[in-house]
């Protein structure tokens, strides 16, 4: 059994797409490589070897927070779906498939991570090499099951009703410490910048205090490397063995949970998708300046954004983020950058909002089969992402100019503005170039659950963004200068991406439509090389719409 799921991971590995894993294979061989050469560098005195259990710890920690960063409802690449119906044992398809898990990327680099170990180790003579391979080894075993039970806690949790704010807290934990993490030590280094003091704190990379020194010893994450030193220090039998017998104990007890997880996935029914809340009229929203079918569109965004499940973790984490990079801020003294956090608000509220028609799912075709309904239906969706996002990241960067009086408050009142401008217009455009096609609107049931992979319009959408917010501190300059610039080149941004929008939804609407229903993105490139969807012959159109429902 162990051997036919090898296999068929790694044909998933052959035929799969290789983008993203090449990416992560180089980047992590080239951190990996980083950690190795400072460990060969302890030897010659050049850094201190406490600097390697630094490394090491962060190391793990990223095994243990990466699947917070990413919650998925299935995070492993043979996903539990397909061996339901299987006529096996359940407690032994998951022991089969628990060894599969160290067939990854994640389990080779960080194997190149510790081979750091066996550099500190090499000093010590060959017994000390063998012990820190065992050390490596043991480490390894223990690092992978332990994210990989962190990572099956969270996609069991996804499924709870409290899976939807669990979810929206810790992603937006960590991209604040992403995005924000350098901000403490930058204010270490150049203290009083909002001054016009830019003189720089020389730091120095002597030898950690001991007592911190101690505390990542004692940690699991240190134990191979406190093993190791045991080793090459010739400090006996015990200093080595208990902590090697210990990393192999742990290792085991989290594999057995893992196993008992999976179990539990495996012997759990598919659920089905059931309205919690009747649907009954209620009275419309009323917008100034609007027409009754915008509103409409944007009362029903607004709904859909509190209401579905993948929509609502991406909300709450795009809101949670700025603002704990603001708590980050708050407590340095780099107190003037705190107005950032408006555009920096717009921006994650553009690159959370680039996959809405995907989102929608085969819904779409209400929109196509009611006529003029395409465009009040791309003004109210930028209308409601305005109410969500835009105005009130304008209102933020406004709000912090005033409590903290930052020279940076004009520029950056003129980023949100220009920022909020080119996510309420760009993310519909994103959402019809590049949708990120998964389950279907009405198939959702659980935060966590596979909805598309919109990484490559949010990575398209960011530097737009940020070149936008930018844009007015770089060009306006007083801080009139930026809010005015902000204005004018917001109202052109408003004034020019929305048709073109109309545009592309009128011609590849129908691609879109198919694309969803099929789930196979082939009918949208053809569309669009076609230019002629909306002129195929109506049985096409009916046939996507057959598998449909409001």
């Amino acid at each position: 059994m162990t051997r036919a799921l090898f296999a068929l991971k790694l044909g998933l590995f052959r035929n799969g797409p290789h983008n993203e894993r090449v990416f992560c294979l180089v980047t992590g061989l080239i951190l990996a490589a980083l950690v190795i050469s400072g460990a060969s560098l302890t030897a010659h005195g050049v850094i201190h070897e406490d600097w390697i259990a630094v490394a090491l710890t962060v190391w793990g920690g990223m095994w243990l927070f990466g699947p917070l960063a990413q919650p998925r409802h299935d995070p492993s690449v043979i996903s539990r779906e397909w061996l339901r119906g299987c006529p096996l044992r359940s407690w032994r398809l998951a022991r089969a498939l628990s060894w599969t898990e160290l067939l990854a990327i994640g389990p080779l680099i960080t194997l190149a991570c510790l081979s750091s170990l066996v550099v500190l180790a090499a000093p010590g003579g060959t017994t000390a090499v063998a012990a820190a391979m065992a050390a490596v080894a043991a480490q390894l075993y223990l690092l992978v099951w332990a994210g990989k039970t962190v990572a099956a806690l969270v996609a069991w949790l996804l499924q709870t009703r409290a899976g939807m704010t669990l979810a929206a807290v810790q992603t937006a934990i960590m991209l604040a410490l992403s995005f924000a993490g350098w901000v403490p030590v930058a204010a270490w280094l150049l203290p009083r910048p909002g001054e016009g003091d830019i003189a720089l704190v020389t730091p120095t990379a002597g030898r950690l205090p001991e007592p911190m020194t101690d505390v990542l010893a004692a940690s699991p994450t240190g134990w191979g490397y406190g093993a190791a030193l045991a080793a090459r220090d010739g400090a006996g039998a015990g200093p080595v063995l208990l902590p090697l017998a210990a990393l192999l104990t742990l290792g085991a007890l989290l594999q057995l949970c893992w196993i008992a997880l999976t179990v539990r996935a495996l012997r759990r029914p598919p659920r089905r998708a059931s309205s919690r809340r009747p649907a009954v009229p209620g009275r419309g929203l009323s917008l100034p300046f609007t027409t009754p079918q915008v509103a409409a569109v944007v009362s029903r965004e607004l709904v859909t954004w509190l209401r579905d499940p993948a929509r609502g973790v991406e909300l709450r984490s795009a809101w949670l983020t700025p603002l704990l990079m603001a708590l980050i801020i708050a407590s340095t003294d780099w107190s003037w950058a705190l107005p950032l956090a408006g555009p920096a608000a717009a921006v994650f509220g553009a690159m959370i909002a680039i996959n809405t028609y995907a989102l929608d799912g085969t819904a779409l075709w209400q929109l196509l089969t009611t006529p003029g309904a395409i465009k009040a239906d791309v003004r109210g969706r930028m209308v409601a992402w305005a109410l969500m996002f835009g105005l009130p990241s304008i209102a933020l960067a406004a709000v912090l100019w005033a409590a903290t009086g930052s020279p940076l408050g004009g520029a950056a009142v003129g980023g949100a503005i220009t920022a909020a401008a080119a996510g309420c217009a760009g993310a519909p455009l994103l959402a019809l170039v590049m949708p990120a096609v998964g389950t279907d609107a009405r198939d959702r049931i659980h935060p966590g659950q596979q909805a598309g992979d919109p990484t490559g319009g949010q990575m398209t959408i960011f530097p737009v963004a940020l070149l936008a917010a930018i844009l007015p501190g770089v060009i306006g300059g007083p801080w009139w200068g930026s809010v005015l610039f902000a204005v004018l080149l917001a109202a052109v941004v408003l004034g020019v991406i929305p048709a073109l929008t109309v545009r592309l939804l009128q011609q590849r609407g129908t691609g879109l439509l198919e694309a969803m229903a099929t789930r196979d993105t082939a009918f949208l490139h053809a569309s669009a090389r076609t230019k002629s969807s909306l002129n195929r012959p109506s049985d096409t159109l009916c046939h996507s719409r057959s598998g449909a429902t409001p």
